[in-house]
């Protein structure tokens, strides 16, 4: 091995030393970076000529940069319900573009805001891809080409319309009784919502049925007769004779309803079906025959003990949230929510073989190996977690330390080409 030899060894030295100085510069500027992965600078002795020494020589070193992708962060609460932190070794799905025209790539920066469009896109500039709910469930996806862009714009109002209702209520016994005075009816009032969610009132009315003298028994049965404000002309839109139990283990409860006009009843079910005014179906659960949890007529005074019904008035989308199973729901000013997206996992064999782009985000790669979807909570996937980002997973003091041992090996270099400089000045001066 001549001086020479040593210079270009030290100056290979001296390369190799600045790009590990580049990445740790790097490592130290993308600190507070989201989702970032640091970058390793891995040495790799070289060897002059074709053999391994004592017959060749050492000459020198190289270098190569490795990403720690596989490598988590820190999650760090931010409170915003579009940020998504991973509880896993999976990846966030994203596209350059909105459309499906663009790359596909893999992401842990879930920093995602709507944009003018209503698409989450994150701070480099990267569309969120999920799976379009139809209901409840998602499609069936393939691959990740068959993901499309999370979009909440089309989602700016909602209404939803009553499809069941239940009414129970307990009706006086000794109203059916014989009486020298005709008994009042009751009724009550409820609300649901029609097609468009306007608010529309059903009103109950119960009218007992009296025998004609004081030595008949009590008839035990009522009138009921439901109206409703859609309806023009005014007239009840059901009505049905209710007969009750009068003795017996089922005393109390119904024995029999028989529909008169504008109204069905399921017997099984329990349910009394009439057609509102614009034409809509409303099942109308009044209890089974026989059972104490419908209408029922025991004494004491006309109460009632149930109503509720679904649907909803017109609301304006408040927000999205995510769930940790990946569901991205809406939720509306009138209450209701609604889930929209089911957003997918990608794993890999191998993730630090991934190839890294601006944005963070990063570029499959046959290094990197097939990617797998998956929904969240799937195995190694992970879990998603709205409100939460990943840090960088930079270590500061390590790189700090790092820097002062790059710094001394630069300087030992630098002192090896001074110090082989110095013996071909000797060598010089010897020949001349």
């Amino acid at each position: 091995m001549t001086v020479s030899s040593s210079i270009n060894s030290a100056l290979s030295g001296l390369n190799a030393q600045a790009a590990a100085l580049t990445n740790i510069s790097n490592n130290v500027a993308n600190a507070s970076t989201v989702g970032y992965k640091k970058a390793d600078t891995e040495f790799e002795s070289m060897v002059y000529g074709a053999a391994a020494p004592p017959s060749g020589v050492i000459g020198g070193v190289a270098t190569s940069t490795r990403m720690d992708i596989s490598m988590a962060g820190q999650l760090e609460n931010t409170g915003v319900s579009t940020d998504i932190a991973i509880n896993g070794s999976g990846f966030l799905v994203v596209n350059k573009n909105a459309g499906s025209d663009g790359e596909y790539m893999l992401t842990r920066a879930g920093s995602f805001r709507p944009d003018a469009n209503g698409d989450l896109v994150n701070a480099g500039g990267f569309y969120l891809q999920g799976q379009q709910l139809t209901g409840s469930s998602a499609t069936a996806v393939s691959g990740i080409e068959n993901l499309t862009t999370v979009n909440v714009s089309s989602l700016s109002a909602t209404a939803a319309p009553t499809t069941a209702l239940t009414f129970n209520a307990n009706l006086p016994a000794g109203e059916t009784a014989y009486s020298d005075t005709t008994a009042a009816a009751h009724s009550s009032n409820m609300t649901y919502y029609d097609a468009l969610g306007t608010a529309q009132t059903l009103r109950f009315q119960f009218t007992p049925s009296q025998p004609g003298s004081a030595t008949e028994a009590a008839t035990n049965m009522w009138a009921m007769d439901i109206f409703d404000t859609a309806a023009t002309s005014g007239a009840a839109i059901g009505s049905a004779t209710l007969a009750f139990n009068a003795t017996g283990s089922n005393a109390g409860t119904l024995s029999s309803v028989t529909p008169l006009s504008g109204g069905a009843y399921d017997a099984t079910a329990g349910t009394f079906t009439v057609t509102n005014g614009t034409g809509m179906t409303l099942p109308i659960d009044i209890g089974a025959l026989g059972s104490a949890a419908g209408m029922t007529q025991f004494d004491g005074d006309y109460q009632t003990t149930e109503m509720s019904q679904n649907g909803a008035a017109y609301g304006t989308l408040q927000g999205v949230t995510i769930g940790e199973d990946g569901v991205v729901t809406a939720g509306f000013s009138n209450g209701t929510t609604r889930p929209i997206y089911q957003l997918t996992l990608a794993t890999l064999p191998n993730p630090d073989g991934l190839v890294p782009v601006s944005g963070g985000a990063y570029r499959l790669s046959d290094a990197a190996g097939v990617a797998q979807l998956h929904n969240p909570g799937d195995g190694s996937a992970g879990t998603t977690q709205a409100g939460t980002l990943e840090g960088s997973n930079v270590d500061i003091t390590a790189e700090l330390t790092n820097m002062i041992e790059t710094q001394r090996a630069y300087s030992s270099n630098a002192m090896v080409i001074q110090t082989s400089n110095q013996m071909l000045d000797t060598i010089n001066r010897l020949n001349s």
